[in-house]
């Protein structure tokens, strides 16, 4: 599924295939990242369309890391580009560490890695930072890994 907009949401998801708990009937279920009115998290979704039985699970922060790593192979890396004015790499490392619990040398090193057009995260993962940014001040926007500036 491509990454979706709708009002205060934005996400991207996987389809994957389980079997109904209750009945047996083939299910196909969504797993992936969002952002409902600037809060980061995931979500895993089905409903058996045979007995009606339905799972919800969300949280915050990235999830599972099998979602993740699924999210970066389908649709590819991320990263971070300064539109105008100030740099806030000191905010935006602040940001990643509240947003993916990395430790400072590790957001300091992402973001390094970023500059030279090496992926940050998933696409939900840098609009979140690049969401966090902006109420911050700064001039962001989220850009395929590997794009020119």
């Amino acid at each position: 599924m491509e990454r979706e907009r709708e009002e205060e949401m934005i996400y991207r998801a996987l389809d994957y295939q389980l079997t109904c708990s209750k009945c047996g009937h083939d299910v196909t279920g969504s797993r992936g990242q969002q952002i409902v009115m600037e809060k980061f998290g995931w979500f895993d979704e089905w409903q058996c369309e045979n007995c009606g039985l339905v799972s919800d699970d969300y949280g915050d922060g990235p999830g599972p890391e099998d979602v993740r790593e699924g999210l970066l192979a389908q649709f590819g890396g991320f990263r971070v580009r300064l539109v105008e004015g100030r740099d806030g790499t000191v905010a935006a490392a602040r940001h990643l560490r509240e947003i993916l619990d990395y430790s400072p040398a590790e957001a300091i090193g992402r973001l390094r890695a970023a500059k030279a057009g090496e992926p940050l995260g998933t696409a939900v993962e840098v609009e979140a930072l690049v969401q966090a940014l902006r109420r911050d001040g700064y001039a962001y926007e989220t850009v395929a890994a590997g794009s020119e500036d």
